[in-house]
C-alpha cells in the first residue's frame, strides 16, 4: 500500500462517522435489496461497505451511510484532483492540437468530456472541482469561473494557482440566486451524501436557460454486470450513490431539471482496472497495482472495446445534460 495513502478511521464501527437508514434517502422507498459489498480497492479505507438497491427510485446507495468528516477524509494526499493546474504545464496551442489528434487516432476518443456547447463564454460553477483543472481550462476560453470542493486542501492548492475556489460544501458557500450559465458536476456528484438537496441548490443558482452537466458511473453498464463488486467504478466508500440512467433522468426531473441529452463516454478503466482488481482481490494490493492494468496493449484494447461498448449504450460512464424547466 502506497504511503500517501490514509487509513483516518479504523472501520465504520464508529458510529459517529455514519448513519443506519431504515428508508431510501431518495424516495423514502422502504424496500430495498442488498446490491454488493463492497470493500475499498482504490484508496485503502478498511472495511466492507454494504451497497443497496432501492426498489422505489432505483438508485444505488450506500447503508450505512459515511458522514461528510468520514467523507473528507477517506482520500489519500495525492488524489489525482488535488494536484495543482499550472500555466507552466499548460502545453502551446501547436501542442495541444496534435496531442488531441494523437489520442483520437489511438484511443478513438476526444479525451474531454462532452460539456453542452454555447454560443458566448458566461459564468461557470464546477462542483467538486478538486484543485480546479477544468476551472483553469475554462478560464481559458474566456468563462468567469468559481469552484467548489469539499477537500480544504484542494480548495486552498487551486487558490494559490489564481483561482476562486470555496473551500466546503455547495450550501456552505451560499452563492448568488441566478448567478451561472453553466453548473457542473464532472464525476464528483456519486461522491455526495445528500444528492436531492444538493440538485435544490444548483436549480436555485443556475440561471433560465443554463444548463447542467453531471457525469457519473453507470450502474445499468455492461462491466457492472460482469464483474459485481469488483467493478472499478464502484468506488465505496467514497461514492456514496450509484446511478442509472432511469434513476438519474427521475431525480433530475423531481428536482426541476429536464434532461435533454444522455451520453456514455468511457475508458480502458472499467475493463482493464475490473479486472485487475478481481486479479488483487485476494493478496492485499490495490487497483493500480499489476500487470494489467500497466499494459499498454491492454489499455489500448480497452479503450477501443470501452468505446464499442459506449456506442451499445452500456457504457461505464454516462453524462447528462440538463435544463431547469
Amino acid at each position: 500500500m502506497p504511503d500517501s495513502v490514509q487509513k483516518p478511521f479504523p472501520d465504520f464501527s464508529d458510529h459517529r462517522l455514519w448513519e443506519s437508514l431504515s428508508a431510501c434517502p431518495l424516495c423514502g422507498a422502504t424496500s430495498f435489496r442488498k446490491a454488493f459489498d463492497a470493500r475499498d480497492r482504490h484508496y485503502g479505507n478498511p472495511g466492507t461497505f454494504p451497497v443497496m438497491c432501492c426498489g422505489g427510485c432505483g438508485v444505488y446507495f450506500l447503508n450505512p451511510m459515511p458522514t461528510l468528516e468520514y467523507l473528507s477524509n477517506a482520500y489519500p494526499r495525492d488524489y489525482y484532483a488535488y494536484s495543482v493546474p499550472s500555466a507552466a504545464r499548460t502545453p502551446g496551442p501547436l501542442r495541444k492540437r496534435m496531442w488531441r489528434l494523437i489520442r483520437h487516432l489511438i484511443f478513438f476518443t476526444s479525451g474531454w468530456t462532452g460539456d453542452p456547447k454555447f454560443p458566448r463564454p458566461g459564468s461557470m460553477l464546477d462542483i467538486g472541482c478538486g484543485a480546479g483543472h477544468f476551472l483553469f481550462y475554462m478560464r481559458e476560453k474566456g468563462w468567469t469561473v468559481r469552484g467548489v470542493e469539499l477537500n480544504s486542501d484542494a480548495a486552498a492548492a487551486g487558490r494559490e494557482g489564481g483561482l476562486d475556489i470555496f473551500g466546503g460544501t455547495l450550501h456552505d458557500a451560499e452563492l448568488p440566486s441566478a448567478a451561472f450559465d453553466y453548473v457542473r458536476s464532472n464525476h464528483s456528484f456519486e461522491h455526495i451524501h445528500n444528492p436531492r438537496e444538493v440538485l435544490r441548490e444548483i436549480r436555485r443558482i443556475v440561471r433560465p436557460g443554463g444548463r447542467l452537466f453531471i457525469g457519473v458511473p453507470n450502474l445499468a453498464g455492461l462491466m457492472p454486470k460482469m464483474w459485481g463488486p469488483y467493478w472499478w467504478y464502484l468506488g465505496a466508500p467514497v461514492h456514496t450513490y450509484g446511478y442509472t440512467p432511469a434513476s438519474i433522468s427521475r431525480l433530475l426531473a423531481e428536482e426541476g431539471f429536464q434532461v435533454e441529452k444522455i451520453s456514455y463516454n468511457s475508458t480502458f478503466a472499467g475493463i482493464t482496472g475490473s479486472l485487475q482488481i478481481w486479479l488483487n482481490r485476494n493478496n492485499g494490493k490495490g487497483s493500480e497495482e499489476g500487470w494489467v492494468v500497466k499494459s499498454l496493449a491492454l489499455r489500448l484494447f480497452g479503450h477501443w472495446l470501452a468505446r464499442i461498448i459506449d456506442l451499445f449504450r452500456a457504457g461505464d460512464c454516462m453524462e447528462v445534460i440538463a435544463r431547469p424547466v
